[in-house]
């Protein structure tokens, strides 16, 4: 190589070798100390050292990275000024000595793998409604908001530039002129997402909004592939709203401009001691983003105890090293007696939750998925029918939904317990993305959501994947090249 390459360049490819080197040394150290999956460990092991190190670091740096702590110090403006970030001290609202657990009772043995999960208990004198589709939702969020008196705090994945957007902008703008404290939180990459975000907006206007974890510039590069998908408002600490839907008018029928794809979801308006938890998660997000502290009495929760339900939230991310909202499936796979209802957009679960699936039906429990037909992406497309595939084979009923594209996400277990929120049964929801998720200990809302179930599955049909032996081989490949990306879908 000598012969070929000036001293100054010789010099140049050794500094390259050095640092892509030391590189690999530090990135295989964390990959030992911070994978759990051997398989995955060894994979990335193997580009280090075998491949392009130096690429392979990059490539890690931005899509490996899966665990960020966040009690040491925080993103966004509070990382840029070395501020540190303190975790909101969740409320302490257990349920009432005077009130007994009126659930059933195998439920009491999810409820114990709940309180060990969590390291919480759950709340009682909720009051949780089902809202389904933009028509019920979005009247209900906004009309919350123009009887604000104090406080709103609005966290959204997605809140686009149209319609819908200009409505809520709107709605924001008169709160703050009457005098209520406005919080608008953004993730960065989701405000990008299928059109123009409405953060600038909101921003020309006045209004407090930042973008959760921008994915431009040094401090944030290693966290870009970790996003917030939690949907959250709460109103004057009394009144909350999440679930499944973003700010798009596309879930919205009577504003949907013609020839746009439509969309639906499932949203939840949430009354009752519940609410310290959607405040809570808002407040750890809003402090982590800006370095800012949500203190003083404008930002007291003050939920009314008149409801019959017993409910907690399950604020999930990276910044954990459990999985809380995939320890709550499996818990609930695993305590399921006669039937569980699914409802997702993309499916594509980790193998310990297929086997758990697999020994609940063998256990004789009826679990029903239900997916969009076709979903809103190809690669998940292509990369879930496999995963469908499987379940199918093990017992469980596949349904196809071929309405409007469906983009909740609930599951049902036994008629009594629910799990509701922001979460899919994908790697990105349960283990890379910042989840707001409630489990709810009512019969009346398992009722109202297999109902919603049932309306979804009238304009369903059975799920039909042909056999490898039955298709072009070229599809095969597609579909296995597809599900390499897995983990980032």
């Amino acid at each position: 190589m000598q012969v070929f390459l000036s001293d100054s360049n010789l010099l140049i490819v050794k500094v390259i070798a050095v640092f892509s080197f030391c590189a690999a040394v530090v990135a295989s150290i964390h990959v030992l100390l911070r994978r759990g999956d051997n398989r995955s460990a060894i994979g990335w092991l193997g580009l280090f050292w075998l491949g392009y190190p130096l690429i392979g670091c990059l490539i890690y740096l931005m899509v490996g990275v899966n665990l960020i702590s966040r009690d040491k110090k925080a993103i966004g403006a509070a990382i840029l000024s070395k501020t540190r970030r303190r975790r909101p001290k969740p409320a302490q609202t257990g349920i009432h000595s005077h009130r007994t657990l009126a659930i059933p009772p195998h439920m009491h043995t999810l409820k114990k793998m709940g309180d060990s999960i969590l390291g919480n208990k759950l709340h009682s004198g909720d009051d949780i409604q089902l809202l389904s589709g933009g028509s019920e939702a979005y009247p209900a969020m906004l009309e919350a908001i123009e009887s604000a008196t104090h406080s709103i705090a609005m966290a959204s994945y997605i809140f686009k530039d149209d319609i819908a957007g200009q409505f809520f902008a709107d709605a924001l703008e008169r709160a703050q002129n009457r005098g209520v404290q406005v919080r608008v939180l953004i993730d960065a990459m989701g405000s990008s997402h299928g059109g123009r975000s409405v953060y600038r907006i909101l921003t020309n206007r006045g209004l407090p909004v930042r973008r959760f974890m921008p994915t431009l510039g040094l401090p944030f590069l290693r966290f870009a592939n970790l996003r917030n998908h939690r949907k959250l408002l709460i109103v004057d600490g009394h009144l909350g709203f999440t679930g499944g839907m973003n700010v798009d008018v596309a879930f919205w029928p009577e504003h949907r401009p013609a020839g746009m794809t439509p969309k639906t979801d499932a949203h939840f308006v949430v009354r009752g001691p519940v609410i310290a938890d959607l405040m809570t998660a808002f407040e750890e997000d809003w402090g982590f983003t800006t370095g800012e502290k949500l203190d003083g009495e404008i930002w007291q929760v003050a939920p009314e105890d008149n409801g019959q339900m017993y409910a907690r939230g399950i604020a999930d991310g990276p910044d954990l090293s459990q999985r809380l909202t995939h320890s709550f499936i499996l818990s609930a796979l695993a305590t399921a007696k006669h039937s569980i209802k699914i409802i997702t957009p993309y499916f594509l679960p980790p193998s310990d939750i297929v086997s758990a699936i697999g020994v609940a039906v063998l256990r004789g429990v009826k679990i029903e998925i239900l997916v969009p037909d076709p979903t809103n992406s190809m690669l998940v497309q292509w990369s879930s029918g496999d995963y469908l595939r499987k379940v199918k084979e093990l017992g469980c009923t596949v349904w196809a939904d071929t309405g409007e594209f469906n983009h909740a996400k609930l599951m049902v277990v036994d008629g009594c317990w629910s799990m509701v929120g922001s979460s899919n049964w994908d790697p990105r929801s349960l283990r890379l993305n910042f989840e707001f998720n409630l489990e709810c200990h009512s019969e009346q809302l398992a009722l109202k959501i297999e109902q919603y179930w049932n309306n979804r599955v009238e304009v369903a049909k059975l799920w039909n994947h042909h056999t490898p032996a039955d298709r072009p081989r070229w599809m095969e490949i597609r579909d296995g090249i597809a599900r390499l990306f897995t983990p980032l879908l």
